[in-house]
């Protein structure tokens, strides 16, 4: 059986100027969904799991499917994106710096250990889920593009902001106290440097439980993408907290295998050249 985690978009009145900004993000939660189930779906499976309401979801499908975004099958009356989404963002992976590398190592931690892979980003006082590929077993926890775990309290955060001082690191845990939901616990600023300082220790940080009841979280800081001002960047892999104890060894190794593959042969040095082909390298 799988457990869904599903974000609700909020459907009160909105302005004219905050309605464009609605349909904006809706746009994009559309394909992020896609990019979730990998699979055609109707604008009521669509509606349902996002948490819209039925006739605008319909609407703002069929104007998808009407500049080209979307496919529409008739016989079925499903939705898939079409190859001019895929061309949008094709440019970026001939780019020096690009994301390439990165989906390429999600891809190949996926199949090497068959577990959710998400990658993570600083977005204010979260950790966002930017990217994920689902676990291929049945019984797995769904961990849905777009989730955000405080940068704070969770692994993905503290491999985000294993960087920064135990200043900044106190301030952000002040400021999430004062823009969290009322009901939350209140996080302890001495136990938040005690995790990052785990985190710097062993390169990565096992979250048991921290955030999910039965999920397990493994997360890597990546490296920096050369010639890009990409924010930083974590890789992780979680599923039910026992299967991620059990092979925590072994998911370490391949991280830091996939990390050591897919970036520090493709680092630049300072004139431009390829590490891999940098005399005494």
């Amino acid at each position: 059986m799988e457990r869904r985690s599903q974000s609700v978009a909020s459907i009160e009145p909105a302005t004219d100027e905050q309605a464009v900004v609605k349909s904006a993000a809706r746009v994009l939660r559309v394909f992020e969904l896609f990019g979730d189930i990998q699979r055609a779906a109707r604008a009521g499976e669509i509606a349902e799991r996002l948490g819209f309401p039925q006739s605008s979801t319909s609407v703002l499908l069929k104007s998808l499917a009407q500049i080209g975004y979307l496919e529409f099958d008739p016989a079925g009356r499903t939705y898939l994106p079409s190859a001019r989404v895929a061309l949008l963002g094709a440019w970026l992976s001939n780019a020096e710096g690009s994301i390439a590398p990165v989906m390429e190592l999600m891809e190949e931690l996926s199949q090497e250990t068959g577990m959710t892979i998400t990658l993570s980003s600083r977005n204010g006082i979260y950790a966002q889920y930017i990217h994920v590929i689902q676990a291929t077993s049945t019984l797995r926890l769904h961990t849905p593009t777009g989730t955000n775990r405080l940068l704070v309290w969770s692994a993905a955060g503290f491999a985000l902001i294993s960087d920064m001082d135990d200043s900044w690191i106190k301030s952000m845990v002040h400021r999430t106290r004062s823009e969290v939901v009322a009901g939350r616990r209140k996080i302890n600023a001495a136990a938040v440097q005690e995790h990052v300082r785990t985190f710097r220790r062993q390169g990565y940080f096992f979250s048991r439980e921290l955030v999910t009841p039965g999920g397990g979280h493994i997360s890597m800081r990546l490296p920096d993408l050369d010639g890009t001002r990409m924010r930083p960047l974590a890789i992780g892999i979680s599923g039910w907290v026992e299967d991620v104890q059990r092979d925590e060894s072994r998911f370490v190794r391949a991280m830091r295998r996939a990390i050591d593959v897919h970036f520090r042969p493709r680092r630049l040095t300072a004139k431009g050249r390829s590490k891999r082909n940098a005399p005494g390298v």
